[in-house]
């Protein structure tokens, strides 16, 4: 009975535009996410090629202009006519000894190569008249080598890491409180259209709450998992550039969390429906399970330079924040197995609590029609202790 109840809320949301579209945008969102990761972080292997003309004094360095290097195949033009080639197309970029002239935006590559080949040509020139020997030259401009370490590992890596847990968090963030509010919005709708009677004459709002949870929950994990598909393409498009292991821990971290978060939430989210029959008082009512979100994410948001804090330590353990913490602090900074094992259990065994006190408040709210019942009256129900 309860995947029957699961299979009508999969059915009925699938239909909506408003699950079609945002399936269409994060589908969308992703694909170009991907390639992004893809294009930014790859090089090619082959260099660029570049037309450079010459006219005026710059005919002097043709020679050292027409030298490849790694990044750039330079071709040499000399002409007497530069700016009309440049307007043409025929050249890249005209350079006259003493200026240089670009047709449109200028190539930051192109031009740091020639006013860097320039400086060595005329640097050469300078050394040749002084004739100062190799090693005079090596006293005055020898410099000594100094390496660069970084606590956090290479600057890429920790881009990397940064972006992974910003999407992490961010996901978790917005489809908790997205599906939160539409399984809550689903439960005033069947309370104010009469519906909930129908069903409860036929089976126990324990079963109802459970069957649109899970059903709620598999559209929700559904959406969530083109987010994680769209996260692992991108890191396996990611070039030159060795993924954290940490990075990729995350990912499985990031599916078990939302799974029992959701569980978590959900059940707050529909008990808290429970107590409205309007939807003009859903809003307000969703105030006491959006809060701890909304906390949860500012948290983490506010700690990408301190993921080691004992403020981000205590929010990954709590049930109300780890669901959004945990992913950004594995994703960031390594945290022992032991206290992802500790923070998963723990939200693991809040959420039955959780969905059993939702289900007693479920049980004593539903049928109640017209003013907003108060959590207070909810909670201390005598109900509740049954």
């Amino acid at each position: 009975m309860i995947w029957e109840i699961a299979k009508r809320e999969i059915v009925t949301r699938v239909r909506t535009r408003a699950f079609q579209i945002l399936t269409a945008i994060l589908l969308i969102g992703v694909l170009a996410g991907s390639i992004a990761a893809g294009v930014l972080t790859g090089s090619s292997d082959e260099p660029t090629e570049v037309t450079i003309g010459l006219s005026g004094d710059g005919v002097a360095f043709a020679e050292a202009l027409s030298v490849a290097t790694e990044d750039l195949e330079p071709t040499v033009v000399e002409t007497d006519d530069g700016e009309t080639l440049l307007a043409d197309g025929e050249i890249d970029v005209l350079f006259t000894g003493d200026e240089l002239v670009w047709d449109g935006f200028p190539s930051a590559s192109t031009d740091l190569f020639i006013r860097f080949t320039v400086q060595q040509a005329e640097f050469g020139e300078s050394v040749a008249e002084l004739g100062l020997s190799d090693a005079e030259l090596t006293t005055l401009f020898g410099q000594t080598p100094i390496e660069e370490r970084l606590l956090d590992g290479e600057d890429d890596e920790q881009f990397i890491r940064i972006a992974a847990a910003g999407v992490s968090t961010f996901a978790m963030f917005f489809f908790l409180q997205i599906w939160g509010a539409f399984v809550m919005m689903g439960v005033v709708e069947e309370k104010s259209s009469r519906i909930v009677e129908v069903l409860l004459s036929h089976i126990t709002p324990r079963t109802l709450l459970t069957g649109k949870i899970l059903g709620f929950g598999v559209l929700a994990f559904g959406q969530l998992l083109i987010i994680i598909i769209g996260l692992t393409v991108g890191l396996l498009l990611v070039q030159d550039i060795e993924i954290p292991s940490g990075v990729w821990a995350s990912v499985p971290v990031l599916v078990i969390t939302f799974v029992l978060g959701f569980a978590f939430y959900a059940a707050a989210f529909a008990a808290l429906g429970s107590t409205v029959s309007r939807q003009e008082d859903a809003q307000s009512a969703q105030l006491p399970a959006l809060m701890p979100l909304i906390f949860a994410y500012i948290i983490a948001t506010s700690s990408f330079t301190s993921p080691d804090s004992i403020v981000i330590l205590i929010a990954s353990f709590v049930p109300f924040t780890s669901p959004i913490v945990l992913p950004f602090r594995v994703a960031l900074s390594d945290p022992p197995l032991w206290q992802v094992g500790l923070s998963l259990l723990i939200l693991a065994a809040s959420a039955p609590l959780m969905l059993n006190l939702a289900g007693k408040i479920y049980k004593t709210t539903l049928l109640r029609v017209g003013t907003r019942i108060p959590l207070k009256e909810a909670f201390s129900n005598r109900n509740l202790a049954d």
